[in-house]
């Protein structure tokens, strides 16, 4: 192909690619064009965020078991514009992710037209967990795509070697995930156990020093700064007690038991696609191992030397899921696993293409076959885009923060029970640093419930917020908020019952 034809091409599929970033993060909850009511725990990094921009400070003045990273990189947004600021954050990362997704793809297929359909399918997954919760979990997309770009290029390179400056990536994108959420590290454990073992049976013991060192060195350049940050501001034991021994107190109350931890497991593997890797991966072990490089069949399309690759590829999926199976997340955390699929996905687009040899307008037929088969979850994407124009929830938020503002004084003080909707919409603080409330926060922070009512009752908030939509009600957990409960019957009066939320003005 002419020079000229062939960067027209290029230009085109990245256009592609920006407009399928585009796609996914469009219906997001931040999205100013019409945003509605962000997922609850999205709620709670946003406000955190917030206090960060007005001089508070994570794991201090709020409480969470997420690592730093989850708030801080919504900060930048946050000072510049606002949500609008968040969601081009949003934007910008998925797209980031989007075209490392596609430079994965093309060491599967050399035909671009399928690597980019690959990609478009492995985002159409995502779309089914990222509409969970849309807000923050795919931060860390871009560092766990990077670096399964990087580890394919290992593999699929003749040198099987990697540069300093890829080393260092790798490592920072380690630090970025694990200080996004804890329980990301299975991607590069995979790979990495295996790039170890290789080299010591290989010999190439100089190389595998160098690997080491340039992996920790990038570790370094991003765990310095996000540490020095936390001990300078006195946060880092309260860093280790909430993220690290609360989320581990999670996941051991999660997966109480093998029988639950199994559990959890075929349920984070039947949801969508998520067997499709496992199936993919162990069929590429299959045929590697068992075949020779000219037996192995045209449409599978690898070498026995990539046997490897594939074995990483499959250790770390299974370890992926056992872990999300350990923390027994909700649907949103499947999205970590998407990295996989661009392979497994690329390889049957291209399946499915050979099978279309002896059809007429190829293209068109693979094309609308992929439309069928991702069906659900383009019905879902259309769903969720028209609810932007027909839901009141955003506007609603808008309106209840507002009463807020207008009804107190500087420096006075709310709470909102269960959900943290409400604080990115208004002016004051949380009266309590448990700005969320909600089932099995005890076992994750023991002593919470009663911190929590202490922080209430001895400096009594402007206004108690409770959550009404979506049919709960003011009799939300009645056994836990006891206390609170009396206290607005003795001390408050009702403000509102609209907008989604009981508000209770104090007399």
């Amino acid at each position: 192909m002419p020079v000229d034809k062939q960067n027209n091409a290029d230009i085109i599929i990245y256009a592609g690619l920006f407009l399928l970033s585009l796609a996914v993060v469009f219906p997001s909850s931040y999205n100013p064009v019409s945003f509605t009511r962000m997922h609850v725990d999205s709620s709670v990094y946003i406000t955190i965020a917030q206090g960060i921009t007005r001089g508070q400070l994570p794991y201090m003045d709020f409480v969470d078991n997420k690592g730093p990273l989850t708030y801080l990189l919504s900060v930048p947004g946050l000072m510049l514009g606002r949500l609008a600021g968040v969601w081009i954050t949003e934007l910008i990362l998925m797209f980031v992710s989007v075209i490392f997704a596609y430079k994965t793809a093309l060491f599967f297929s050399n035909n671009k037209l399928l690597a980019l359909l690959g990609t478009v399918c492995g985002f159409i997954e995502l779309y089914s967990f990222f509409g969970v919760s849309a807000g923050t979990e795919e931060y860390s997309l871009p560092f766990l795509m990077i670096s399964l770009y990087l580890f394919t290029k290992y593999y699929f390179s003749p040198e099987r070697d990697i540069g300093l400056t890829e080393l260092l990536i790798l490592g920072a994108c380690f630090a970025c995930a694990v200080l996004i959420r804890l329980n990301m590290f299975p991607l590069w454990a995979g790979f990495c156990v295996i790039i170890f073992i290789e080299s010591i049976i290989k010999r190439r013991f100089v190389p595998l020093v160098k690997y080491v060192l340039g992996f920790c060195a990038g570790i370094i350049i991003i765990a310095v700064p996000v540490f020095l940050y936390l001990k300078l501001n006195g946060i880092l034991n309260d860093f280790f007690d909430q993220v690290i021994y609360g989320g581990a107190a999670k996941g051991f109350s999660d997966a109480s038991s093998i029988k639950q931890t199994a559990k959890n497991f075929f349920v984070v593997f039947g949801r969508g696609y998520s067997f499709l890797p496992l199936v993919m991966g162990v069929f590429w072990l299959i045929t590697n191992w068992t075949c020779s490089e000219t037996e192995v069949s045209e449409q599978v399309y690898h070498k026995k030397n990539d046997f490897s690759f594939y074995l990483g590829y499959t250790v770390s999926y299974i370890l992926m899921l056992l872990f999300l199976s350990f923390s027994g997340g909700g649907s949103h955390y499947n999205l970590v696993l998407i990295p996989f699929f661009i392979p497994a996905f690329t390889f049957f687009v291209k399946l499915v293409y050979s099978a279309f040899s002896g059809v007429k307008k190829r293209n068109i037929a693979l094309v609308l076959f992929l439309c069928v088969f991702f069906l659900e979850y383009l019905a879902k994407w259309l769903d969720d885009l028209a609810e932007m124009f027909y839901s009141d929830s955003g506007a609603q938020l808008i309106r209840a923060g507002k009463m807020i503002d207008e009804n107190t004084m500087p420096g006075d003080k709310i709470i909102s029970l269960g959900s943290g909707y409400i604080y990115p919409f208004t002016k004051r603080e949380a009266a309590s640093k448990y700005i969320y409330q909600g089932a099995g926060i005890d076992q994750i922070f023991p002593g919470a419930r009663e911190k929590f009512l202490s922080d209430i009752f001895g400096n009594k908030p402007a206004i108690i917020a409770v959550f009404s939509a979506d049919d709960l009600r003011y009799d939300y957990l009645p056994d836990w908020y006891a206390p609170v409960y009396k206290l607005i019957d003795e001390d408050y009066r009702l403000l509102s019952d609209e907008n989604g939320y009981f508000l209770f003005i104090r007399k």
